[in-house]
């Protein structure tokens, strides 16, 4: 590092612009790299498709509750936080307790909201096998 510098001062093989890259490619290299973190949602069973609309919308903690002959209900509150309206799509399945899918997917629902709205993702599942779900939402385009 001191002889590169040393040459760079004395302008033998480097200009003064490429210094301040250099440095800042050395810098850069230290310490152990970090794994990337979802920050999409604070919770593990729901996944945005985008981090664009993680700006776009707020999801609350999921209502969980077991209804009928055993079968787990969900209800997610969603808030639009634009002032026009939103289109979304979500699409859920439900798990057991190893997180095998005992349900199949649910396909593409439709969810519109308008402006500055709140309304619910609500789903049931089928069986009373189930003990978990995962739910993706994504903008409808």
């Amino acid at each position: 590092m001191r002889t590169l510098l040393r040459m760079v001062y004395q302008g033998r093989t480097m200009s003064w612009l490429v210094v301040p890259a250099l440095l800042l490619v050395l810098t850069g290299c230290q310490g152990p790299v970090t794994p990337n973190r979802d920050v999409l949602s604070a919770y593990p069973q729901i996944h945005l498709a985008s981090y664009s609309l993680q700006r776009k919308i707020v999801l609350q903690e999921p209502v969980v509750s077991r209804v009928g002959d055993g079968q787990l209900d969900i209800v997610v509150p969603v808030r639009n936080l634009l002032n026009h309206s939103l289109y979304l799509e979500y699409q859920y399945r439900f798990l057991n307790q190893q997180g095998v899918q005992v349900e199949e997917n649910s396909g593409w629902n439709t969810l519109r909201m308008p402006a500055y709205s709140m309304q619910q993702i609500h789903f049931t599942s089928f069986t009373s096998q189930a003990d978990n779900f995962d739910l993706d939402i994504r903008r409808l385009r």
